[in-house]
């Protein structure tokens, strides 16, 4: 009697230890649950390594050893992409719900008790930040030299509900409803060229620079008939173009109209396109060096109205 209890105990500490060794090999730690989560949202090796900011090589790695210590595959590869299984699907979702968890977490330590010291994330559009809020933002870092802030200036539109930054500066339609923050202007755009652009090229290699090759604002534009010459996808890009001279194009107005050499080529008013808005996530409400930097942007941005919303007009050329 003795012995066989002697054997079953023993049989139950084995099975407990195999338990708890497959668990083990189950078991992710947060980095593992960013690399299934990004590779899930971005397909690819490559992609995901630059959300990761590492290399496509690290991921590949890191992917090998992850899937050894996995009793049934995360992913299939399908035409080069990544695809979640039914049991990668399960960890994503899990996932999901750590990220928000650690984004929550992240935005109580910054939002608590640090006043107007520690660290800031401000993501805003490169072009806002070049041509209207470089000085402002210059000078809120020499008023709060206790504030660790960081720009990051991007088109892209950062995500606050993941913490991917503690302030946006964002053209928008219409926000998520759950966000902090107003609309402070509206951004409006024109037709624009080199004030000696006709002077010095012939009616037939004049031509516009534009995002695509469609181009259909074109044919209600002041010159319908010259043709897209180059096609240049980023805005500051295209904006360089447009300044030194190489065509016509449409560009925002706080960057052309306060340019010296830039003139509208249409009499008709700007078009409006969206609102420029400043936003916080709910959770960061409460943090004053938050409430600085908004207050601090959007005064600004306010008092550039005039100039974002293209209300001044410059004369015409042609």
């Amino acid at each position: 009697m003795c012995l066989t209890t002697e054997n079953s105990l023993g049989n139950a500490r084995i099975l407990a230890t195999m338990v708890h060794n497959r668990y083990k090999r189950c078991m992710f730690d947060w980095d593992d649950h960013r690399l299934v989560l990004s590779l899930h949202r971005h397909g690819t090796l490559r992609a995901t390594g630059e959300a990761l900011d590492v290399t496509h090589t690290t991921v590949a790695r890191r992917l090998a050893a992850l899937a050894d210590r996995e009793p049934t595959p995360l992913f299939t590869r399908r035409n080069r992409a990544y695809v979640a299984t039914e049991y990668g699907l399960e960890r994503v979702a899990i996932a999901e719900r750590m990220e928000a968890l650690h984004a929550s977490a992240t935005r109580l330590r910054r939002s608590s008790g640090d006043g107007l010291s520690g660290p800031l994330s401000l993501s805003i559009p490169l072009a806002v930040y070049k041509h209207v809020l470089l000085d402002t933002i210059q000078e809120f870092v020499a008023r709060y030299p206790a504030i660790q802030l960081t720009v990051v200036g991007t088109d892209r539109l950062a995500d606050l509900d993941r913490g991917e930054a503690d302030v946006v500066i964002r053209g928008h339609a219409s926000p998520p409803d759950h966000l902090i923050g107003r609309k402070l202007c509206t951004v409006a755009i024109s037709d624009y060229a080199h004030k000696d652009y006709f002077a010095q090229t012939s009616p037939e290699n004049r031509h516009w620079i534009a995002a695509d090759w469609s181009a259909e604002w074109i044919a209600e534009s002041a010159y319908p008939d010259y043709p897209v010459g180059v096609v240049i996808h980023d805005i500051q890009s295209r904006f360089l173009a447009l300044e030194s001279g190489q065509g016509l194009a449409r560009a925002a107005c706080f960057m052309a109209d306060a340019h010296p050499d830039l003139v509208r080529i249409d009499d008709r008013p700007p078009t409006p396109i969206y609102g420029l808005w400043a936003l916080t996530h709910p959770d960061l409400r409460g943090s004053p060096k938050v409430r600085a930097l908004m207050a601090a942007l959007s005064d600004k941005l306010i008092a550039s109205r005039t100039l974002i919303q293209g209300d001044r007009i410059d004369g015409l050329s042609g």
